[in-house]
């Protein structure tokens, strides 16, 4: 059998993912690995690891190889005819086949960030194109796309016009993926040979294979090394490292930094929002600067549950990104710490920058609000209820009549207008995803006050919501099917009539209608109007915030806006109805993404979830065109720090409502501030 001849570093991806013992010759020069080759011989001249260095490779040398019959692969040229071009950084591009040995036909690969030479050839095998689908190019191939891998004319010589030989350390994906690809083309070039094994580990896998048996305390370990990755992920910041976030959100230089300068905080100055989804060609993912309400509370919450070695130093971490909330944040200062204000007691989004200062979001206000208070429980704390109780009312008295607030109340409507304007309104708003979680904040704030239109109003939302369901919300998707059943089961607490139970069951039943056999629960494209658009050509994809599927059937899950709240909500429905398929139902999906939980040796990744996961696959994988939040990024806030609430409550057999009903406002300052906000209450 003929074989294969490299002219590498010894280091390089493709070469070390040969079995040790068929590892080809390798040679550091490619004249020499050209001389040295028998006709019939498959010689293939890699880059080097700098991933801006181009590969000499003398127009003599294909002379030469052409002369012995050789098949040659040459990776990122310096010199060819057509490559006269200067590198280009892939951003939006994905690796389409062209070539059926190499897949199926405009299949889809990720070659994040890579730097490739721009030209469109003929005999091209894979392209690089702007193109929009989960894991095929549903619209062809655009134009504009350039040639990655093609034959040169009336030879048996290969040009890549990128280091595709990079994949592992580039973290190129799905990792699988690419080595069946390479299995391909090595096949291309030794078209009689028996097919090569490769082997090699991804830098980033899964905490466990689908059928791996977990071990009993999976869920602990899981939320252990998640709050592993909060400490170790650099994203708690020091005092310089805040005000440096600052003035880059400022001036508008926060996109695109790679990496927080040197220090570790404590939480006395908060968090940043996590990394972002594009990888960088040494596999680096960039930081996500943005300082945001919902992301420090849910990180303290994540602290506050900390049962591992030093709980202690937990809690402290949590009590700190709390105050850091409360004060030097600004997020709960300004007009919304002045009682004459209308937007007294409410939360800002974000800080930095105007439009993250102005914005009063009702969810993030509703997950800021439930993270505190379970902060403040897990802590034994009573320090925060007469704020949380005034956030709470702050909330309600900008809802309608009608139980809804609407997607945001921004600062300058709210001062033109007033609060009355909002608490006497009307709205209508059939988005369990911006109300669902405000509802059961009022829920919890009716048991520990006892003031009746905090139910009632409650009470009215759903009825509206419910009675519009399964066909007439703002969007039928996992998402909004999650975020109802918080809601839904606390209802049922208070109000425990067959309706309630009904509707409870009918939600229950669609979500795990759509559970794979995995646990997964995968996404469905349900149209309507935001949160997300498919895009409906190749140049709209990467302009806007997108899903992670392209089509209803594409097998993937979406670990930040979906699956932590599913979780969390199946958890506190099984707790209120007896239904074995419910807490089966709850056992899978929890078991799924214990499974899916990021092992890696990067500690900036180590413990968290990626948005995107492809079940079919068993790969981070997706349509990674949102414009903020693609298949890769992580967040510190969001569905994977309340995955890992609810596998910690799961753990300690308790329920979200069982925690936060230790939280017992003196009934004194609950009066004093209901009657402050809403006057006539």
């Amino acid at each position: 059998m003929t074989g294969f001849l490299f002219c590498c570093a010894a280091d390089n991806d493709l070469y070390r993912s040969f079995v040790d013992d068929h590892r080809p010759i390798r040679y550091d020069d490619p004249a020499e690995a050209i001389a040295a080759a028998e006709a019939g011989t498959a010689v293939l001249v890699l880059a080097d690891n700098d991933p801006d260095r181009r590969t000499p490779f003398p127009p003599e040398l294909i002379t030469a190889a052409t002369a012995k019959g050789l098949s040659v692969l040459i990776e990122f040229p310096e010199a060819l005819p057509g490559l006269d071009a200067e590198p280009v950084t892939a951003v939006l591009e994905r690796v389409v086949v062209a070539d059926p040995r190499l897949g199926p036909e405009l299949g889809l690969l990720a070659a994040h960030a890579c730097r490739y030479l721009p030209t469109r050839q003929p005999g091209t095998l894979l392209w690089l194109a702007h193109v929009a689908g989960f894991d095929t190019a549903v619209f062809g191939l655009p134009e504009s796309a350039q040639s990655l891998l093609y034959r040169l004319p009336d030879s048996s010589i290969l040009v890549a016009t990128s280091q595709l030989s990079r994949f592992a350390r580039a973290r190129f994906e799905p990792h699988r993926g690419w080595i069946a690809l390479w299995q391909g083309i090595l096949k291309i070039l030794q078209p009689g040979a028996a097919e090569v094994t490769l082997t090699g580990t991804a830098e980033v896998t899964t905490r466990y294979d689908l059928d791996e048996p977990l071990p009993p305390d999976a869920g602990a370990a899981a939320v252990s090394a998640y709050q592993r990755w909060l400490r170790r992920s650099r994203m708690l910041l020091t005092q310089d490292q805040e005000h440096a976030v600052r003035e880059l959100m400022i001036t508008g230089e926060a996109a695109g930094i790679d990496r927080l300068p040197a220090g570790d905080g404590d939480g006395s100055w908060g968090v940043t929002e996590g990394y972002e989804s594009s990888i960088q060609a040494d596999g680096r993912q960039r930081v996500r600067m943005a300082l945001r309400a919902d992301c420090v509370a849910e990180t303290a919450m994540a602290f506050a549950l900390d049962a591992g070695d030093e709980p202690d130093a937990g809690h402290q971490l949590a009590r700190n990104l709390i105050d850091y909330l409360r004060g030097p944040s600004g997020l709960c200062g300004g007009d919304r710490a002045d009682p004459d204000h209308p937007a007294y007691g409410l939360i800002g989004w974000g800080t930095g920058t105007a439009p993250w200062e102005i914005a009063n979001y009702g969810d993030d206000n509703a997950r800021v609000i439930l993270a505190w208070l379970l902060t403040g429980s897990a802590l034994g704390t009573k320090d925060w209820d007469e704020q949380l109780l005034t956030a709470i009312t702050a909330n309600f008295r900008t809802s309608g009549r009608t139980g809804f607030r609407g997607d945001r109340v921004d600062m300058p409507q709210l001062t033109e207008n007033g609060w009355r304007h909002y608490f006497d309104g009307s709205v209508i708003n059939l988005s369990s995803h911006f109300e669902g979680y405000l509802w059961a904040c009022y829920q919890w704030a009716y048991q520990a006050t006892g003031y009746r239109p905090f139910l009632e109003r409650t009470r009215a939302g759903l009825i509206t919501m419910m009675e519009a369901f399964p066909g007439g919300w703002r969007r039928n998707d996992v998402t909004e099917l999650a975020r109802i059943l918080l809601p839904l089961a606390w209802q049922l607490r208070i109000d425990p009539t067959d309706q309630v139970r009904g509707w409870l069951t009918a939600v229950v039943e669609a979500l795990l209608s759509q559970q794979d056999r995995s646990g997964g629960i995968p996404e469905i494209e349900a149209g309507g109007i935001h949160l997300f658009k498919v895009a409906e050509t190749n140049e709209e994809y990467g302009t806007t915030e997108e899903p992670i599927i392209f089509a209803t059937g594409d097998p993937a899950s979406d670990q930040l806006y979906s699956t932590g709240f599913a979780l969390l909500g199946l958890h506190e429905a099984a707790a209120v109805l007896d239904d074995h398929r419910l807490r089966a139902g709850a056992d899978r999906l929890a078991d799924y993404l214990v499974r899916i939980q990021i092992r890696s040796e990067r500690p900036e990744l180590d413990g968290g979830w990626f948005r995107s996961f492809d079940f079919d696959r068993w790969a981070y994988w997706g349509s990674s065109g949102d414009a903020g939040w693609g298949a890769w990024c992580l967040e510190l806030g969001w569905a994977p720090a309340w995955c890992a609430t609810a596998l910690s409550l799961r753990d300690r057999n308790t329920t979200l409502w069982d925690e936060l009903i230790k939280v017992r406002p003196d009934p004194t300052v609950a009066d004093s501030v209901i009657a402050t906000l809403i006057p006539d209450a």
